[in-house]
């Protein structure tokens, strides 16, 4: 049989007992902050994150893990595994996906082989395409099978969002649509979806109440939906508003919460909200 490896980011917000449960390596992003980097998780603390990053009182950036990295990464598991599935924050979202890619054209020959993924998708978007590769390994699936669960997962997996402010994204340098209209949407709270990975506008929602009825309504539209995360960066109150919404078409015990990891919260901003709905894996 096979042996079988899962790696990602620390974009995709994976709570640290399923990390541990299902074996994932996740290589961390870095927090750059007075000049000093650390390691989010490791050397810092997610919490300590978010606190420098709103409080205001420090500069702080999130940082990519480098080619480098990766490579050492890679090189470590060389002769250990028979395929690595190296799977990452969306290529339109940051440069994760490249630095892997790079990282992984300076390895010598060898018989094990390494796929990277572009996810397409951010936070436990993301992290369900992972959960379900390592799963897959787990249960016992060849690497054509976990490769197609990969697959199936990403094309069913869906992000729609909405941030208090645009002055974020407008930093991350993340957003491809006009100037504009940019500018049109800066005095509301814009619902935007993740199509092929990228930011795109959704509904022009111009309260919070309203963008947290759009979040309902993206999710209600599917004609079936298996799993439920609500993602939020300082406002966990609204999640219950938002679970409410939901309890009559997906009851509250099935709905995942999970809070932004500092990465996508550095690009979205305080009081950002989220929905990712799984449809399933029927592809009929």
């Amino acid at each position: 049989m096979a042996t079988m490896k899962v790696i990602t980011d620390g974009a995709s917000d994976i709570p640290f007992e399923i990390v541990h449960e299902l074996e994932i390596e996740v290589v961390p992003l870095l927090a750059r902050i007075d000049d000093r980097l650390y390691r989010i998780g490791i050397d810092i603390s997610e919490d300590q994150v978010y606190d420098q990053l709103f409080s205001g009182n420090q500069r702080v950036e999130i940082v990519r893990p480098n080619a480098t990295t990766f490579e050492q990464l890679y090189r470590s598991l060389l002769g250990r595994y028979d395929y690595v599935f190296s799977i990452h924050l969306s290529r339109h979202l940051g440069e994760i996906y490249s630095e892997a890619l790079a990282g992984r054209s300076r390895l010598p020959a060898s018989s094990t082989r390494i796929e990277i993924i572009d996810s397409k998708l951010a936070g436990m978007g993301l992290g369900s395409v992972v959960i379900a590769a390592a799963r897959a390994i787990r249960d016992g699936m060849t690497p054509a099978e976990v490769n197609e669960r990969i697959g199936q997962t990403i094309r069913h997996t869906h992000t729609a969002f909405f941030v208090d402010t645009m002055e974020y994204l407008e930093q991350s340098g993340l957003l491809t649509f006009s100037g504009s209209l940019i500018g049109s949407m800066q005095r509301i709270k814009p619902l935007m979806i993740l199509d092929e990975g990228e930011i795109v506008p959704y509904e022009r929602t111009r309260t919070r109440a309203k963008a947290i009825e759009g979040l309902f309504t993206f999710v209600e539209d599917f004609p079936h939906v298996e799993d439920v995360i609500i993602h939020y960066a300082t406002t966990p109150e609204d999640v219950e508003k938002l679970i409410e919404k939901l309890d009559p078409i997906f009851s509250r015990d099935r709905v995942q919460v999970s809070r932004m990891g500092p990465a996508i919260a550095a690009c979205l901003g305080p009081g950002a909200m989220a929905v990712t709905a799984f449809e399933g894996f029927d592809e009929t």
